[in-house]
């Protein structure tokens, strides 16, 4: 099975996640796309608690979107790397592909082992924020690795355009302004229930 992993903070998720994984089942041949909460962001960000943003990231699943809780229940920092050498050990069988957004391809190169994760496994791009100014330094990322097409980069045209994010929506909390239209009504209920995101980082 082709297996695409979408790792982020999901801090929280929402509809742009969804829709990201939608978008992936439809344009390639992935049995499955795995949404995947880090424990702790290698760049030391400051996360809510991890096993809140797992249970709210679960409200996402459908028959081919499934969460996993491996970086998770790791319970120390999580390297994409070697998520998917653990991965590719237990599931030989499988074949996987780390997901980023345009607005990571920045600072891939500052990821441990990052050629790695393009030469032995696949590393798909969609489209976020900089596209453009992503597609040329994804030009010169692939100058530096043995397999360049192990880079996909999926085009706009292919992709709806995702104007949500976390940033966005835990500003809104903030500003005590609605969120309904920004993630399914679980989400909202199960942010609301547990008081998040309404202090200041």
């Amino acid at each position: 099975m082709n297996i695409a992993i979408l790792g982020g903070s999901f801090d929280p998720p929402h509809q742009g996640h969804q829709a990201t994984a939608k978008r992936l089942l439809k344009l390639f041949n992935f049995g499955e796309v795995w949404l995947m909460p880090c424990y702790q962001h290698p760049f030391s960000k400051n996360l809510s608690p991890s096993d809140n943003r797992l249970e709210m990231t679960k409200y996402l699943e459908s028959n081919s979107i499934k969460v996993s809780d491996f970086e998770v229940t790791k319970k120390s920092t999580s390297y994409s790397i070697d998520t998917l050498k653990y991965m590719e050990k237990t599931r030989p069988k499988d074949k996987f592909f780390w997901v980023i957004g345009t607005d990571q391809v920045k600072d891939f190169t500052k990821w441990k082992d990052w050629k790695e994760i393009i030469n032995k496994f696949r590393l798909v791009v969609v489209p976020r924020t900089n596209f453009k100014k992503a597609e040329k330094e994804l030009k010169n990322i692939a100058k530096l690795v043995a397999f360049p097409k192990h880079i996909i980069l999926v085009g706009k045209n292919k992709f709806p355009p995702i104007y949500v994010s976390s940033t966005l929506i835990r500003k809104k909390i903030k500003e005590k302004k609605s969120i309904s239209n920004m993630m399914p009504k679980k989400v909202e209920e199960y942010i609301i229930r547990h008081g998040l995101y309404l202090q200041q980082r």
